[in-house]
């Protein structure tokens, strides 16, 4: 299987909302798959059951919404930059209804021929109050987008979100050097202080690569992608 960047090109600005937004609106997308992510194909078996409802955390217009759907769940995608999320409906040709949700600062869109539902906001006010608990969760990139300094934080709106008995199947990215702005560098130690209270941490699969573009625009060495599978302590 060929190794893909995980996050596409590199993410220059910081994961502050606003700024978020305007990279949508001024087209500084590069970060997009133009494809499914192929370790979600990889690694689906490990954390997917049949008819699951799945979480895809900062999804902006990925085309592993549609996968996940088609292939018979409920998903559920957070997004705080509108442009994206009318893109991934207009370019893929989803009806959809939009309309604001009765009690949280959301605006909803939930498509009418396939089971995407994307809510538009903040990820941080977006709890099981909201939205309800999943099966699972894929989370592709978006805690390594996140400033460090959030991390924790993250953690526990996940460990509020995912099922007792959920899956969670978390991406990041770890490298050696100086560089500003996301994607962070995540080690192992990170991911335990911000889940390692709440959850069992093993890891499924890794792959060392320098041809992750913001690799070779910051003149990093290499980066190192892990995919750890996160299960609810009981």
């Amino acid at each position: 299987m060929s190794e893909v960047s995980t996050f596409g090109n590199a993410i220059k600005s910081n994961s502050h909302n606003n700024d978020w937004i305007k990279r949508w609106e001024i087209g500084d997308t590069g970060f997009h798959m133009s494809q499914v992510h192929p370790y979600l194909l990889k690694l689906k078996d490990r954390f997917l059951k049949e008819c699951s409802t799945v979480y895809v955390p900062l999804c902006g217009k990925t085309l592993d919404l549609i996968y996940l759907a088609d292939e018979g769940h409920n998903v559920i995608g957070s997004e705080c930059a509108e442009v994206g999320i009318l893109q991934f409906f207009d370019d893929n040709k989803i009806k959809y209804e939009r309309s604001l949700h009765p009690t949280a600062p959301f605006e909803v869109f939930k498509g009418i021929d396939k089971t995407i539902t994307i809510y538009k906001g903040d990820f941080f006010q977006l709890d099981s109050v909201v939205m309800g608990r999943v099966d699972a969760i894929w989370d592709r990139g978006s805690f390594g987008a996140i400033h460090p300094s959030q991390q924790m934080k993250y953690g526990k709106i996940i460990h509020d979100i995912i099922k007792e008995n959920g899956k969670y199947l978390l991406c990041t990215l770890r490298y050696e050097g100086v560089r500003t702005g996301n994607p962070y560098s995540v080690s192992e130690n990170d991911v335990q202080v911000s889940f390692g209270q709440s959850f069992d941490i093993s890891t499924l699969d890794s792959y060392e690569s320098s041809d992750f573009d913001f690799v070779k625009q910051d003149g990093l060495k290499s980066a190192i992608a892990t995919f750890n599978l996160l299960l609810p302590k009981s």
